[in-house]
């Protein structure tokens, strides 16, 4: 069967779309009400794409930032994609309610959120169980690493070794927020093959930071960032690949 997987960086609906200017002209957005418009924009993306699987960073479940509208309810509606689990990483009171997330067409049997080391921001890895059509157990992690180096090493590190311990079907995808894609190598020696295109920053795509690792279990048949689908300062990655006999 084919499925769809978009791993996307929502930016908190804060709309960084056209240069690094932006980050201070609307830099007031991290802290204070905004609309939504750049996740219901990513909802409309992702029904269009017709989406199976979506990996979200940096989504905002509903605080005064965000005008108290569920950014994952949002897209979940726009996207037609009924299942969906959230990840919080930032929570500062009634003001800030960030995270990642997972919204998917197959239902979802378990989630578990793991910590990842951090020094600064919060971090953790998303786990999700999805039930595909065949009855297949199929695992989809969501994860947003550091900015920094070296506590991007140890949360790679984390990573590695827990998906050592899942067995069947497996997709990991987020922002790794890394411009030197061989530190990926611990998670190639666990068994994942990456998937990544150019797609930061969104008006001028140079460094491939949002990625998609795939086991064995998954043959690709393309990747993509499509240039119009800019509701953030990254442009969302979209994969598609054939799980079990492949079609090719």
């Amino acid at each position: 069967m084919r499925i769809r997987i978009v791993v996307a960086n929502i930016q908190s609906g804060i709309g960084v779309t056209k240069g690094y200017r932006q980050y201070v002209t609307s830099g007031w957005r991290y802290l204070f009400p905004h609309n939504s418009k750049g996740a219901m924009d990513a909802g409309t993306f992702l029904k269009a794409e017709d989406t199976d699987i979506a990996l979200l960073t940096e989504v905002d479940a509903g605080s005064r930032r965000s005008k108290n509208t569920s950014q994952i309810d949002a897209m979940a509606t726009g996207s037609g994609l009924p299942h969906s689990r959230f990840f919080p990483t930032l929570v500062m009171g009634t003001a800030i309610h960030e995270g990642n997330a997972v919204l998917s067409r197959f239902p979802i049997s378990a989630h578990r959120s793991y910590p990842l080391l951090s020094h600064m921001s919060p971090r953790t890895l998303g786990e999700t169980t999805l039930i595909l059509p065949d009855g297949t157990s199929m695992t989809a992690l969501v994860a947003h690493l550091a900015l920094s180096s070296k506590p991007r090493e140890v949360q790679l590190a984390e990573i590695a070794e827990h998906i050592k311990s899942i067995e069947g079907p497996l997709v990991l995808g987020g922002d790794f927020n890394e411009r030197d894609h061989r530190s990926f190598e611990l998670l190639k020696r666990a068994g994942l093959t990456s998937v990544s295109v150019a797609g930061y920053p969104s008006w001028r795509p140079q460094h491939a930071l949002q990625v998609l690792f795939l086991s064995h279990h998954f043959s690709l048949i393309q990747a993509s960032v499509p240039d119009g689908a800019r509701f953030s300062d990254h442009l969302p990655l979209i994969v598609e690949v054939t799980y079990g006999e492949s079609e090719l």
